[in-house]
């Protein structure tokens, strides 16, 4: 088996012989095809062919590249465990599925993983986004061809029990007031852009994902790695333009920032500003919902709101904001023609 690049198109090919035909696959990149070739030659030295979890989690990783830090240490963690500074191993909840081979994962594997999660008291979320981490890796898995199928894919996550957000606009008003200058212009962001806070998003967002022409933003999702456009109010353009032109002129990048450098974190000052501002403690991450909700409440449409959040559906802005479309809908039925626009004269 080789690995060459075809020079009519420059994609990366890996070929090899099968029951004396040759037969190629192609790729993008160099490194995808060389974990496939890795792969393959791994399979074919198993008198089994079959590949364990963790064999395709290690697949998963060389070809993915980089991956979201968050996403990377719970993986990690999830699988090996951990060693302690005295070289004592701690056991991780899903620690067993690592050695299996992918094909005998069954559901009674899935539910062992769940129940070490809930011995350590982890609510039904979190024990959803690690089922959702093994079921895509092993997605993966099957659309390289690496393993036959996914063996999870139809198992359902739990339920949660949901919290209302209960968070308003005037809670968000008064901790604005309360902050400081370069986190009223985070805040500000936030709410327009309707993203989330932290490195990746809020605090990772530089000027050149503006398309000042148009009248748009490009920003790249913490959560799914997925580009959303948003189309922010008139009046933050205009600030942001302000502020973008004073950034250029000394030689910044970052759309949010304190004093020039990257914020690492904001826990300490949102405190503060929530202590100023006298308000029931909420986190920062509360200002995307409210900005949801209230363009719902407006009477935005619900596809529409639901590009700006960079939700993947519609189904899912109606889902978590359930009580808030209902009141737009009430409020867009109070808006439409009285019933005589189509039957005047009538009674």
């Amino acid at each position: 088996m080789s690995v060459y690049q075809r020079k009519s198109d420059m994609l990366w090919i890996a070929a090899w012989y099968e029951s004396g035909k040759k037969k190629t696959r192609a790729f993008r990149d160099e490194q995808t095809a060389r974990a496939f070739e890795y792969e393959r030659l791994s399979r074919l030295n198993k008198p089994s062919a079959l590949l364990t979890l963790g064999e395709v989690t290690a697949a998963f990783f060389r070809s993915r590249g980089k991956i979201h830090f968050k996403t990377n240490d719970a993986i990690v963690w999830l699988l090996p465990g951990r060693e302690d500074g005295q070289g004592k191993h701690t056991e991780a909840p899903g620690e067993f599925l690592r050695d299996k081979y992918e094909e005998m994962l069954n559901r009674q594997d899935l539910e062992r993983m769940r129940e070490g999660f809930r011995v350590r008291g982890v609510s039904n979320a979190t024990i959803n986004k690690f089922q959702a981490y093994i079921q895509s890796i092993l997605s993966w898995g099957a659309d390289q061809e690496l393993i036959a199928r996914n063996p999870w894919r139809d198992f359902k996550k739990l339920s949660i029990q949901r919290k209302m957000i209960r968070t308003s606009i005037d809670d968000v008003r008064k901790v604005y007031l309360s902050a400081a200058p370069w986190l009223q212009w985070a805040i500000k962001t936030m709410y327009a852009l309707t993203i989330r806070p932290g490195s990746m998003e809020l605090f990772g967002l530089d000027w050149s994902s503006f398309d000042w022409r148009h009248g748009f933003v490009s920003v790249k999702q913490g959560k799914t790695g997925r580009i959303k456009t948003v189309y922010p109010p008139q009046e933050y353009l205009i600030e942001a333009r302000i502020r973008f032109d004073d950034d250029t002129a000394k030689g910044i990048n970052f759309v949010c920032h304190r004093n020039g450098l990257k914020v690492h974190s904001y826990r300490t000052a949102w405190l503060w500003a929530l202590k100023r501002a006298k308000v029931e403690p909420f986190p920062m991450y509360n200002i995307r919902h409210v900005a949801v909700s209230e363009a719902l409440a407006s009477g935005a449409d619900l596809a529409a709101v639901a590009a700006q959040a960079g939700h993947s559906s519609v189904a899912t802005t109606s889902h978590f904001y359930a009580h808030v479309v209902s009141g737009a809908q009430k409020k867009a039925a109070a808006l439409m023609p009285g019933i005589d626009a189509i039957s005047p004269g009538t009674v």
